[in-house]
C-alpha cells in the first residue's frame, strides 16, 4: 500500500460529497496526523 493511498480515497470522498452538498466541508486533514469527521450532529 502506498502512502497515499488514503489521500486518494479521501480526495475521491470529498469530491462525491461535494457533488451531492456544495457546502460539505465534515472531513478535516490533520497535518502529520490524518483525518477527521466532523460531526454536525444533523440527523438525516
Amino acid at each position: 500500500v502506498d502512502d497515499r493511498t488514503i489521500d486518494s480515497h479521501i480526495k475521491r470522498l470529498r469530491k462525491k460529497f461535494k457533488a451531492v452538498d456544495e457546502n460539505f466541508n465534515q472531513i478535516e486533514t490533520l497535518y502529520g496526523v490524518g483525518y477527521r469527521y466532523k460531526d454536525t450532529g444533523l440527523a438525516a
